[in-house]
């Protein structure tokens, strides 16, 4: 043996047993913190006693030899003192025999020291008929070991004593230590001519142990198909803590894990875990009524076969832990499923762990750290549980669907709600922490003891109780798809909503209700949502807020519309406005949604000598539908003969001439009108555009010395305009109108004509509400008929001068189909009817003369005055149940001018109109201009 100069990094080349012996000595005579024992040739530990204790760090490094050893005994064994620390390098094993040598014997005096090894060590191998094979390290008095290389033990012959030590990598047998790198292998000695093959790591019974697995650790191999293969693990007994993030496997037909008989395990698993081959379990825990045993899954945790607990005790947990978020199936849980018969479920770690599957266990969780997150943003994961949250943990929902939990929570943590689906909550639950409600809807029909905190995005609704403060920046909403009454505590709004489910109607309308029973403060929007209410006039009006404390919170409508400048919301008929305090009770701090004006509304509206809660606040909508019938009826309406054909008759000269021939007319007509009734529901007024035209063909069906009779087809294709205005709303109805009728008119010698036409019109209208921004109905069609009897004298006067006293009656009924529009009115056409009669008196002049071509010319002439009245006297029309009547005045006058010129012996006509009326009572309130220009011709 050379011994270096230097006191520091010394080298000693060693060559026998004796010689490392003595290097041991002097390495521990010395201060050499890297002192390094090399072997220059393979030999055999077979000396009597241990080697020296290392007080201080020594390598051992066979340089590609084998030292070896030559009994299982504790002969030879390797210890450390205090400070000493053993590596080892290179190839160690023990020697092979009926009863096989250990590869390394390692102990640390006073649990000090840590024995590494960087090499490959092996037990030695069975060569009998029977026997276990060598343990390739046996760790005793302490000795941890950190794993780095390669170890494994002996091959056992038909050896099955399953709780024997004999044949594992590693053996742990007082309290010691064991730490496998990531570039760590321990594997059992192989197996073979029946038996079972040895563990990766066999601990002794009573032993207290701790191991890390970063590397491999595997069972050994069965040889043959007689031989089962070895577990990774093999407990006798005792206390174990096993953190595995590298892989532990079991040999065929043999779990990686498995304790024998009553111990306490603790095992922390992030690695994989595969069960032998065709063998269902994994990991077996102690089977005994008393055994002890705790597993926590950690993020990357890859168990592959069953997890078994005792069936006969109640001492086995289950935990979700470690620090990076993860995901568990709870489906896995359960006597019949992969996790089985475990007592105790905890949450631990800061991670968030979530559940999906179906956990069908009734056993309680406890959430003592971190998140356990129900469902993953599917439509699965739920538990039967009642679970328990800890100060600083929470239970947190995250589904895509309506999820029931029936369970009960308690604790002082949290609950939050981050999916975007239901979570409905039924039990009375006693938890404290806060509810946060981040994202979807948590539905509370049972009762929580909790503060709530409602995000923007997330939504509280429910018919339960909250006995703590919501504090509300998104959605409370009563009850859940329909009406419900929501109890809270206080209530504190932050820009945040209540939507109220509501039958809008009356007073006794059936409503969501949020009620409070504390106090109120902060701002928050209210949000109406109709459940098919046609409204009707409220007294008190709909309460759908009830505060018992103090009322500082205000409240504001989002509303379809401004009325006045404040939000309103229309259901049939009505609009509803929300007011503080009732009607008769002012002063009650309730939020109640009425469908009557108030005082400040009085400036502008009908019957203001009535008090205003006593007056319907209608909908924008209900000036349009009173509207809507006297549109129709000014493309309904029928003219005068001289309007359609230029001239009431032919003149005594032209019949003489030429007499009456078949003709074919057109004209063009248009109209503005403004309507301001005498009496309207809706306070209305409207400005009407009108443009028509009318075609038709006319022919003689007899003649005789005293007159023709004629008859005519005509087409007529137009539209109306309105713009409507009342302080209830504004907008306008468009309307065009196609049809076809039919004349008959007697044109006497003397000057006496007899008209009668009819007609049939089909419409087609849109109405649009300014005030609502949008279309309340789209293309409504409708029909009308109409029909008239006039009756004139010409009476001649000198120099082509006549007077034509005149007088019609003319009948219109114009009506639309029954719709419903957006806001459930049902709106349906009551009465479209007028019957006007008409009195008149025309002057007329009437020139002739001879063309150039030689053909006969005329002009005509006239001024027309007219009264009119209507005997029906309006329209209406039926929303929902109340009834709009729109009244023009009755009497009207009217005066006119027009002219035609005709040419080519009569063959062509030219002729035009201007006409003006107002109404007599209301004088001039009402009011319409209108002109037309025709040519007609015959042959």
């Amino acid at each position: 043996m050379l011994f270096p100069l230097s006191a520091s990094a010394a080298v000693y080349t060693v060559s026998s047993e004796a010689q490392l012996r003595d290097a041991i000595t002097t390495i521990n005579s010395t201060s050499d913190a890297n002192a390094v024992i090399k072997l220059a040739a393979s030999f055999t530990v077979s000396g009597t006693v241990s080697f020296s204790a290392a007080t201080q760090p020594i390598t051992l490094d066979t340089q590609g030899f084998v030292l070896s050893k030559a009994t299982t005994s504790t002969i030879g064994r390797f210890t450390t003192n205090t400070n000493g620390v053993w590596t080892f390098n290179g190839n160690y094993t023990g020697l092979a025999g009926t009863t096989p040598a250990m590869g390394l014997s390692l102990a640390a005096v006073g649990f000090q020291g840590v024995n590494i090894t960087n090499g490959t060590i092996r037990g030695g191998d069975q060569s009998g008929a029977t026997g276990a094979g060598g343990v390739g390290v046996t760790l005793v008095s302490g000795a941890p070991l950190t794993n780095n290389g390669s170890i494994k033990g002996g091959t056992s012959v038909n050896f099955d004593t399953t709780s024997s030590t004999l044949g594992a990598g590693v053996s742990m047998v007082t309290a010691t230590s064991l730490v496998n790198s990531s570039t760590g292998v321990i594997l059992g000695g192989d197996g073979s001519g029946g038996g079972v093959a040895g563990a990766g790591v066999s601990v002794f019974s009573g032993a207290t142990v701790r191991i890390v697995n970063n590397g491999m650790i595997r069972g050994g191999t069965a040889l043959d198909a007689n031989t089962i293969g070895g577990n990774a693990i093999r407990i006798g007994g005792g206390t174990v803590t096993l953190t595995n993030t590298g892989t532990l496997e079991g040999g065929r037909g043999a779990a990686a894990f498995s304790a024998l008989s009553s111990s306490t395990i603790n095992m922390v698993n992030s690695g994989t875990v595969i069960a032998g081959a065709g063998y269902a379990n994994a990991i077996e825990f102690g089977a005994t009524a008393t055994s002890v045993a705790t597993l926590e899954l950690q993020a990357g945790s890859n168990i592959i076969g069953n997890v078994i607990a005792s069936q006969s005790g109640t001492n086995d947990t289950f935990k979700l832990g470690g620090s990076t978020n993860s995901v568990f199936d709870a489906s896995t849980l359960g006597d019949t499923a992969q996790y089985r018969y475990f007592d105790t479920f905890i949450k631990t770690g800061t991670s968030t762990w979530v559940l999906i599957g179906t956990d069908a266990l009734t056993l309680p969780w406890t959430v003592d750290q971190g998140t356990l997150q129900i469902g993953n943003g599917g439509t699965d994961g739920s538990m039967a549980s009642d679970v328990t949250v800890n100060s600083g943990a929470s239970l947190a929902f995250n589904r895509a669907d309506t999820y029931t939990y029936g369970g009960t929570i308690s604790g002082a943590g949290g609950v939050s709600q981050v999916g975007m689906g239901t979570t409905v909550l039924t039990a009375a639950n006693t938890y404290t922490g806060t509810t946060n409600i981040n994202a979807g809807t948590l539905q509370v029909d049972g009762s929580i003891t909790s503060p709530v905190s409602v995000n923007a995005g997330g939504t509280l609704s429910g018919s339960g109780v909250v006995t703590g403060t919501v504090t509300n920046s998104g959605i409370v909403m009563p009850g859940s798809n329909g009406a419900g009454v929501l109890t809270l505590a206080n209530y504190i709004g932050n820009s945040g909503t209540v939507r109220i489910a509501t039958r809008l109607g009356g007073d006794s309308a059936t409503t969501g209700l949020l009620d409070i029973t504390g106090d109120t403060a902060g701002s928050s929007f209210v949000k109406v949502v109709n459940v098919g209410g046609t409204g009707v006039q409220t007294v008190d009006g709909i309460k759908i807020i009830e505060v018992a404390g103090v009322s500082n919170g205000s409240f504001t409508l989002v509303g379809d519309y401004l009325y006045k400048g404040t939000p309103a919301v229309v259901a049939g008929a009505y609009a509803y406005r929300l007011y503080k305090g009732g009607v008769s009770t002012p002063a009650d701090g309730d939020w109640y949604l009425r469908s009557t004006l108030d005082e400040s509304d009085l400036t502008s509206t009908p019957s203001t000598s009535t008090p205003a809660a006593t007056q319907p606040l209608y909908a924008p909508t209900v000036p349009l539908y009173e509207a809507y019938s006297r549109l129709l009826q000014t493309l309904n309406e029928l003219g005068t003969l001289q309007e359609r054909v230029g001239n009431r008759s032919w003149s005594v000269d032209a019949t003489h001439e030429g007499g009456i021939s078949r003709g074919a007319w057109a004209q063009i007509d248009g109209q503005h009108a403004h309507d301001d009734p005498h009496s309207s529901t809706a306070a209305m007024s409207q400005n009407i555009r009108t443009w028509k035209f009318q075609a038709g063909i006319d022919a003689p069906v007899y003649e005789s010395n005293a007159g023709s009779l004629v008859a005519g087809a005509t087409f007529q294709y137009g539209t109306a305009n309105s713009d409507v205005r009342s302080d209830f709303g504004t907008g306008t109805v468009d309307a065009k109108g196609y049809g076809f009728g039919g004349t008959l008119t007697w044109y006497g010698n003397n000057g006496f004509y007899l008209d009668s036409q009819a007609t049939i019109t089909w419409f087609d209208t849109d109405l649009n509400s300014t005030a609502l921004a949008r279309r309340v109905a789209d293309g409504n069609g409708g029909r009308g008929y109409a029909a008239s009897l006039e009756a004139g004298q010409r009476l001649p006067l000198e120099n082509g001068w006549s007077l034509t006293p005149q007088v019609q009656l003319a009948w219109s009924q114009a009506g639309f189909d029954s719709f419903t529009d957006p806001y459930d009115a049902q709106v349906s056409a009551d009465n479209g009817s007028s019957l006007v009669n008409r009195v008149g008196l025309s002057l007329d002049h009437e020139q002739k003369w001879i063309a150039a071509n030689g053909k006969a010319s005329r002009s005509h002439l006239y001024g027309v005055a007219n009264v009119y009245y209507d005997y029906l006297n309006g329209t209406s029309a039926h929303v929902s149940d109340v009834t709009v009547e729109n009244k023009l005045q009755a009497w009207w006058a009217g005066v006119g001018m027009g002219a035609s010129l005709n040419w080519d012996d009569d063959r062509y006509t030219a002729y035009g109109e201007v006409l003006a009326r107002m109404s007599l009572q209301d004088v001039g309130d009402s009011n319409a201009l209108g002109a037309r220009v025709g040519i007609k011709m015959k042959w």
